[in-house]
């Protein structure tokens, strides 16, 4: 009997060695796939606050160039963020008033790398009417900035 009894403390011995390593492997794979689910949010976090900007144009005084038709208004945008923008028009989206402006009607400058701490430019050719009018501008990460102003 005692070796009866031997043989089943070490069959339940090998059982719990081999169902502790099971339960501890799903855990090891569980934090792992949780710490790369951080590292990716980490990530796009730290692109899209890297990639700020703001329009900083004064909203009662947009400048606008007559000479042409349609008439061309020109938008400041400042990177305010830690990392360059991409300005290109097919990376960049603007809005007037809701409206989609098509890269035919803007020109940039500067048109590439807009660095940290600099200013860039966003010539707009359109028809506006006086009155209220907003501008959107949307990155390609998503990252948007908006300003009301008035012609």
């Amino acid at each position: 009997m005692a070796f009866g009894d031997s043989s089943a403390h070490v069959i339940f011995f090998v059982a719990a060695v081999i169902l502790a390593s099971s339960i501890s492997a799903m855990l090891v794979t569980t934090v792992e796939k949780v710490s790369i689910g951080l590292k990716v949010q980490g990530e796009n976090l730290e692109t899209k606050i890297g990639t700020d900007f703001k329009i900083v144009n004064d909203p009662v005084n947009i400048p606008v160039n007559n000479s042409v038709s349609p008439p061309e208004y020109t938008f400041y945008i400042k990177n305010i963020g830690t990392k360059s923008i991409l300005m290109t028009e097919s990376t960049l989206t603007v809005l007037i008033d809701g409206a989609f402006i098509s890269e035919a009607n803007l020109r940039l400058n500067p048109d590439g790398e807009l660095k940290p701490g600099y200013l860039g430019q966003i010539f707009v050719r359109t028809n506006l009417s006086s009155g209220d009018h907003k501008i959107t501008v949307i990155l390609e990460n998503g990252h948007s900035d908006s300003l009301k102003f008035t012609i």
